[in-house]
């Protein structure tokens, strides 16, 4: 989210920076939280939009993570402009490490079973970490890199990687849940490229280069305040849908809808085809139909013999627990 190394410059912070790159970062500020509330709703079962499984969804969080991390490989590159600074480039470390750890509590004290243990600050602080190394090698060596960071995960996966500990790396056959979830491989790809990317940038012009729109430059002061702004958006906007749950009435139809989505996202994650997810999941669903399961956003615990019950009946799932009516996942 943050410029990962700001260069020495006696202009002034907002002088080092280029006003459209911020402006591009305020745009996917306001994607991230446009995806962000929409998993709230979704959480919170106002509405039964698959954000943490359709593929669409999963696409358009993937573009957004995708985008920040290319953002700040660009940024990366053009701090060097004008020589580097050890100070800032630890304050700027620093800053990320706390924001981090922030929302690693945050989200372990909310989705105990979810919680961020690697999201898209951690992976921008590793980036941040390796990209003095990094910006040392010649482009095309870069761009085989971030091909070889792409392909691998596609293409060997082990065991050995399962587990939280090695869930940084990306390589687990099983990945851990988490609710944001953005390892090693593949997403340091985008970062390299905003490396590569970057070069002929830090060579234009600052002043001459891409004139930002006076409507525009709201934008670039909120991409300014991109780390702010992404601590502070989703607890509020999940506030929000919290709060709109509790005056909006259940909704069975969607509570229902929400379960097989957050159950056969549970059910292939551990390795089900589709059409099985399918099959047990609607099963599943349709055995306690009649109990009164779907008039609770809550999970009513009382219904969990009725789950259990329901699961034997339909097919035993892979290894895991079955996320129960209230439960969800999200994946950005």
């Amino acid at each position: 989210m943050a410029d990962s190394l700001p260069q020495r410059d006696a202009g002034g912070d907002r002088s080092r920076r280029l006003p459209l790159i911020d402006a591009l970062r305020g745009v996917l500020l306001l994607a991230m939280a446009s995806y962000h509330f929409s998993w709230d709703l979704a959480n919170v079962r106002l509405v039964s939009w698959g954000v943490a499984s359709d593929p669409l969804w999963r696409g358009y969080a993937a573009a957004i993570a995708g985008s920040f991390l290319l953002l700040s490989g660009i940024s990366f590159r053009l701090s060097e402009r004008r020589g580097f600074d050890p100070v800032r480039y630890g304050t700027r470390l620093l800053r990320l490490l706390l924001a981090a750890a922030i929302v690693s509590i945050g989200t372990y004290i909310v989705f105990p079973d979810a919680w961020v243990f690697f999201g898209i600050l951690h992976m921008m602080l590793l980036a941040s970490l390796l990209a003095p190394l990094l910006v040392r090698l010649p482009n095309g060596l870069l761009v085989l890199l971030a091909v070889a960071a792409l392909i691998l995960p596609q293409v060997w996966r082990s065991p050995a990687f399962d587990g939280i500990g090695w869930g940084v790396l990306g390589l687990a056959e099983t990945p851990p849940v988490a609710n944001d979830l953005v390892p090693l491989f593949p997403w340091i790809a985008p970062y390299i490229v905003g490396l590569v990317v970057g070069g002929p940038l830090a060579r234009i012009d600052k002043e001459q280069a891409w004139p930002l729109p006076r409507r525009a430059y709201w934008l670039a002061s909120l991409g300014r305040h991109s780390l702010l702004f992404y601590l502070l958006h989703q607890p509020l906007l999940y506030g929000l849908a919290v709060g709109l749950a509790s005056v909006i009435p259940v909704d069975p139809a969607v509570q229902r809808a929400g379960f097989v989505a957050d159950c056969r996202m549970e059910y292939e994650r551990h390795g089900a085809t589709g059409e099985m997810s399918e099959r047990f999941c609607g099963c599943v669903a349709t055995s306690v139909d009649d109990t009164g399961i779907w008039q609770s956003r809550d999970g009513d615990p009382t219904f969990e013999p009725l789950l259990a019950t329901a699961v034997q009946a339909c097919q035993s799932p892979p290894p895991g627990d079955l996320p129960g009516p209230a439960a969800s996942d999200e994946n950005d």
